[in-house]
């Protein structure tokens, strides 16, 4: 599902101003930021013994290293739909550390084999084909994710001969690998089981492995196939299906309502309005009868590891192969001196008969930094602002004046390199040029191959907020294509806060999810933190609108006196000298300019890029 035009996943409305092409984005990652920084552990390729069971409902993005020999699966919560248990293993067109298996072609018909997740070896020599030995999966293709094609439409758009395919495969005694089962490229569906009998007797050794390998688009995060429940043993049969588990099915759900992480002083004497009236949890019955399952939560304070609450213990009757979604109660949290909290609530359910308690537990982690996001941390996908001149802005609010200290923005690795495009932080207290609270010009993207993946540009002044607030960027330049790329949360939901404005008015984002830019307030940033450390005469004064047709507004804060030149794009001086708040411009051919702000008593200059419609 990607490709020409990125089809299903790529929506998009292109607006025709001045000849200038802008449009918003939605595409597949590029790479994943996640895997940038972990390392593959050792293996001690200590033999198991039958039975095999892993559901991946365990903490990290690698797969258990004494079970697995992992080449580029990605352990996660994030990309499957309605899985089994919590945590997929998913295959894809990244490897290992998250970087596309072809970095060079940008060819979508760069089709070939990527990842391989191999079992350790098995100990199945004392067996035989008599011992009635079995091996079942769970799979889904697409997910979140990419959807992989099937053969047909690689043969027709890439000359292809194979689809995106995922496989399976069995290695003999003599450790060749035999084909047991593949699946060709397909749209997203529910997961589906495959139970397939071991009946030859040359997988009947003390060093037997099974392995998934999948084939994939290999220039990014393409042909996602996600794999759950994988179950080997013997005395089983044709019919044994069931898995006799009630799971916890998905991340829990925040304690907050309007964000998914906020400074401490934001929250703590506004509880009323910031905590959700209610968390939920959802579970899946696996049994094929009614199971009558219990739950209940319980929260502390991580840093100080100070108990807050403890929720009586609840049952509920869930239906045979359901799911179910449990509420808990909103619970008053303590005041802390700290000034990062983090609020942990912890997730226990249980049920008669339930032969895996690993999926039974899961935390989750209320962060209270020095930040607001709306985002969890993780991109499933890629928002792309194209075109120029294009602005984006993401709405934010505070319960009580705070401090704008910076912006963090997580760039998405694609298959273009826009670290040389320029563009200008702008934060504004209403969608208005006149509404300018700050503006810091000629930033360039800059890729964090961290794990977090966020980048901080520093203010070099404090901006006061009081209220409602937006930040963002602009993109001006003269070329047509000029693009941000930045990561994209699809796991929550805040397009009614997201607008962008392509030179004729600001338009809510049609998108569902949450782009990764934040806001950092409260104590000033130590210099040497941050993208820059920008000088403070040029973050003093602002111009407005921009792109300008007539007139162009300068407004800058105190007494000081400026003297204004402005210079076209080769530097060359075109009007000056002035010494008024408002230049016009209506004159001036169209095109990229320069305002050259000189203050009268300190000397000091700034440069302030603007476009002439």
């Amino acid at each position: 599902m990607k490709k020409s035009a990125y089809r299903a996943l790529l929506i998009f409305w292109v607006f025709l101003y001045c000849n200038v092409l802008a449009q918003e984005q939605l595409i597949p990652l590029g790479y994943n930021v996640l895997l940038f920084d972990v390392k593959e552990q050792s293996h001690t390729r200590s033999a198991l013994s039958l039975p095999f069971l892993d559901d991946f409902s365990y903490e990290g993005v690698l797969p258990n290293p004494e079970w697995w020999i992992n080449s580029g699966a990605f352990v996660n919560t994030t990309f499957a739909v309605d899985p089994i248990s919590i945590g997929v293993a998913t295959l894809d067109g990244l490897n290992g550390n998250g970087i596309p298996y072809d970095t060079l072609s940008f060819n979508f018909g760069s089709i070939g084999a990527a990842d391989t997740l191999s079992s350790m070896a098995i100990l199945l020599a004392a067996l035989s084909p008599a011992d009635s030995v079995y091996f079942s999966f769970f799979f889904q293709p697409g997910g979140l994710g990419d959807e992989p094609n099937p053969e047909s439409f690689n043969v027709s758009n890439y000359g292809v001969a194979f689809g995106d395919s995922l496989v399976l495969e069995f290695k003999d005694i003599v450790g060749s690998w035999h084909h047991i089962w593949s699946h060709d490229g397909a749209p997203m569906q529910a997961f589906e089981q495959v139970l397939v009998p071991v009946i030859d007797t040359a997988f009947f050794h003390d060093d037997f492995q099974f392995r998934f390998r999948n084939y994939a688009s290999l220039i990014g995060n393409y042909d996602s196939w996600h794999l759950d429940y994988i179950k080997m043993n013997s005395g089983r049969n044709i019919n044994d299906t069931l898995i006799t588990d009630v799971a916890i099915q998905s991340y829990p759900s925040s304690i907050l309502k309007n964000y998914e992480a906020m400074p401490w002083r934001q929250f703590q004497d506004f509880q009323t309005t910031e905590k959700a009236s209610e968390h939920f949890l959802t579970i899946k019955n696996n049994f094929n009868v009614i199971k009558n399952t219990s739950y209940y939560f319980e929260s502390f304070e991580a840093v100080t590891s100070t108990p807050i609450f403890t929720s009586p213990v609840q049952g509920q009757n869930i239906d045979a192969n359901d799911t179910a979604t449990l509420a808990f109660p909103d619970f008053e949290i303590p005041a802390f001196n700290n000034d990062s909290v983090v609020i942990t609530t912890r997730y226990i359910i249980g049920a008669t008969g339930d032969n895996n308690t690993r999926n039974d537990t899961v935390d989750r982690d209320q962060v209270f930094s020095n930040y607001l996001a709306y985002d969890d941390g993780s991109a499933e996908a890629t928002y792309r602002l194209l075109g120029s001149p294009a602005s984006l802005a993401l709405e934010f609010h505070v319960n009580q004046p705070d401090t704008l200290r910076g912006i963090a923005i997580h760039y998405a690795t694609t298959d273009e390199d826009i670290s040389q495009n320029l563009f200008s932080l702008v934060v504004w207290s209403a969608l208005n040029d006149e509404d300018t609270l700050y503006r810091d010009d000629f930033l360039k993207p800059l890729y964090s191959n961290t794990i977090n993946g966020f980048v901080l540009y520093r203010f070099g002044r404090p901006v006061v907020v009081t209220d409602t607030f937006f930040i963002g960027w602009q993109q001006t330049s003269l070329a047509s294509d000029v693009k941000i790329d930045v990561g994209y949360d699809l796991n929550d939901n805040a397009s009614d806060h997201l607008f962008y404005n392509i030179n004729d008015g600001w338009f809510p984002s049609s998108f569902t999810g949450a782009v990764m830019m934040r806001a950092v307030l409260g104590e000033a940033i130590p210099f040497g933190v941050g993208v820059q450390d920008p000088v403070g005469e040029k973050n003093a004064l602002v111009i407005y609108p921009n792109p300008v047709y007539d007139k162009l507004n300068i407004q800058y804060a105190g007494d000081e006196k400026y003297e204004f030149k402005i210079l076209d794009y080769s530097g060359r001086t075109v009007l000056s000298p002035l010494q008024t708040t408002t230049i016009p411009v209506v004159t001036l051919p169209s095109g990229l300019y320069f305002l050259k702000a000189t203050n009268q008593e300190s000397g000091l200059s700034s440069i302030h890029k603007f476009i002439k419609q």
